[in-house]
């Protein structure tokens, strides 16, 4: 069924109430120095030893000395994110300039649009952290959603400015693709005829291309994790200060490490919430997505029977069967398989409520659904487009897939996946055509010699990222030569600081302090 879809439509999400959970790491006992001294009665002379110089504590993080025009949008924000108003909080609105193209030398320049947090208890020289999203979603619709939950503890120290990727949400968004080849797209071509869905998707994924590369010309391939990092560089420079606080989700933690690699002195913290590796190429990090999908929906399943939720006794044969009515051309209400996937994994990446309510609630959806009610699931698949396949998004992820494979691989693992990932695999698998065409980049280099540990959070199912990241992100630090330390979530979402309190802590005293937690952190469901 074609619908005329709403350009500004978002996901609200509440408060996830958890206990923190914290575990305790022996010490080890010290041992003999390499080169040690031994006291002896041979007449020796008292040794003289200069005292090790301690590190340098962490500097604070500097408040800005030349500020942005910010006004009050408060209301505008937490409306266009479908979040009622947080009591004392105020949200501002600004924009600033960055140059379109400075990597390659293209001139011009593009709005970047910035949302900044605070409350009264808010210190007036504080030090803002710069929250960033990336292409995941914009960064001001998640900036709402965290201050629902818990992030308002943040703001009794810092201010919160969330930056929007370019060419989505308030940072100059990208409108490139006809109405009709957006759906295309978004439903995979299923209604094309045809048994080769892999050069279906892949002719209007090219015409897409053509008609997205004029449109940004000069600057199409200014839309990079690297060009992303550069609109940060631009933020500091602005501000005049020496260093940034950064704090990235998802793809926003590809962009932060992008940052750090072009500007490895201009970083006094770095918290990377379920992060992606710089180097990961586009077939492993959309396997990573899948194996998030399948784990979300297997907790979902876990869920939906304990509380005996209409799909009982059998949640996922009931996804199951509407993922082969829709396959079959005959999904309810018209709707393809892969929308009826994107809604799915929309509804847990970005859940509403706790995990109880939040599983009620989508069961309800299914069950509707297998009904034949196609009302409450055509909401949900109208939100999942609205937050997930805008053009910027588009633009930005296909910039960032390096190392694409082939046709003739696609169609393999389309064969391969759904063995592996029995709901999801096929329009995973498919997923990979979309970027076919787009002009190829090289990829970020990882950060090197870093002088600041790095914080990772990370969850055990991630619909929307995965949950393999944080492993390459210890990896990826140990390499800069610095420490990290983890915060490990076991619900379901994507973003692990914004939908469990218990994060908040370690994430505050860090950002406070620069020191890392003395262990590791791990989080109830």
């Amino acid at each position: 069924m074609r619908r005329h879809l709403l350009p500004a439509l978002s996901f609200a999400t509440v408060v996830l109430s958890t206990a923190a959970l914290s575990t305790a790491v022996s010490g080890c006992a010290p041992g003999l120095a390499a080169n040690p001294r031994f006291a002896t009665n041979e007449g020796a002379k008292p040794q003289a030893v200069a005292p090790a110089k301690p590190p340098a504590p962490p500097a604070p993080i500097a408040a800005p000395k030349k500020d942005l025009t910010w006004h009050d949008c408060t209301g505008q924000v937490f409306g266009g994110a479908s979040v009622p108003p947080v009591p004392d909080v105020t949200l501002d609105c600004a924009d600033y300039d960055s140059s379109l193209d400075s990597i390659n030398g293209a001139a011009g320049t593009v709005s970047i649009g910035v949302v900044r947090a605070r409350s009264s208890a808010t210190p007036a020289d504080a030090g803002p952290v710069v929250l960033t999203t990336g292409t995941d979603l914009p960064t001001s619709q998640q900036l709402p959603v965290w201050l629902a939950h818990s992030g308002t503890d943040l703001l009794k120290a810092h201010p919160i400015v969330a930056v929007d990727r370019r060419g989505m949400g308030m940072s100059s968004p990208i409108n490139c693709r006809e109405s009709s080849d957006r759906q295309s797209m978004f439903d995979q071509a299923q209604s094309l005829p045809g048994d080769d869905p892999v050069a279906n998707l892949a002719a209007i994924a090219q015409s897409v291309t053509t008609s997205c590369t004029d449109t940004l010309a000069p600057g199409t391939s200014a839309y990079d994790n690297a060009h992303a990092a550069d609109d940060l560089e631009r933020l500091r420079s602005t501000w005049d200060v020496p260093t940034l606080a950064l704090l990235g989700i998802g793809n926003g933690a590809q962009v932060a490490l992008a940052y750090a690699s072009a500007h490895p002195t201009k970083v006094s913290r770095l918290v990377l919430d379920s992060p992606l590796p710089l180097g990961i190429n586009a077939e492993s990090a959309t396997e990573q997505r899948v194996k998030g999908e399948q784990a979300a929906l297997d907790a979902f399943s876990t869920t939906c029977l304990t509380i005996n939720c209409p799909l009982a006794p059998d949640p996922k044969g009931a996804v199951d069967a509407l993922l082969a009515d829709a396959r079959a051309g005959h999904g309810v209400g018209g709707n393809s398989a892969a929308a009826i996937s994107e809604a799915i994994t929309t509804a847990l990446g970005y859940p509403q409520g706790d995990s109880p309510a939040n599983t009620a609630a989508l069961a309800g959806v299914l069950a509707a659904a297998r009904g034949g009610d196609a009302g409450p699931i055509d909401a949900l698949i109208n939100t999942a487009h609205a937050m997930r396949q805008t053009d910027g998004q588009f633009v930005g992820s296909c910039t960032d897939a390096i190392n694409r494979p082939t046709p003739d691989r696609i169609r393999q693992l389309m064969v391969a996946w759904p063995k592996l990932y029995p709901q999801f695999g096929a329009t995973g698998a498919l997923s990979l055509a979309r970027c076919l065409s787009w002009p190829s980049i090289s990829p970020v280099p990882d950060p090197k010699n870093l002088t600041f540990p790095i914080l990772l959070l990370g969850s055990d199912a991630d619909a929307i990222i995965g949950s393999e990241g944080v492993a390459a992100a210890s990896a990826t630090a140990i390499n800069a030569g610095t420490s990290s330390r983890r915060v490990m979530w076991r619900g379901v979402g994507h973003g692990t600081v914004v939908y469990t309190p218990c994060a908040l802590p370690p994430v505050q005293s860090y950002f406070d302090t620069g020191k890392l937690p003395d262990t590791d952190t791990y989080c109830p469901a």
